[in-house]
């Protein structure tokens, strides 16, 4: 899926969910995506990558 607005950074030995807008973590239900392990944040790219998808209608369907 290509990268639609969330991308991961490694910050020391944690990892955020960047908002590739502002460059900054991103929250969701106003938890901060910040200092999570590599796998959290793995998944969390990809489940918001594919929400943002959906929203702008750019989400492929089989």
């Amino acid at each position: 899926m290509p990268n639609l607005g969330y991308s991961a950074r490694n910050r020391d030995e944690y990892w955020s969910v960047i908002d590739i807008f502002t460059g900054q973590p991103t929250f969701y239900k106003d938890i901060q995506l910040d200092c999570l392990d590599f796998d959290e944040v793995d998944e969390m790219v990809e489940c918001l990558n594919y929400l943002s998808a959906q929203r702008m209608g750019t989400l492929k369907q089989p």
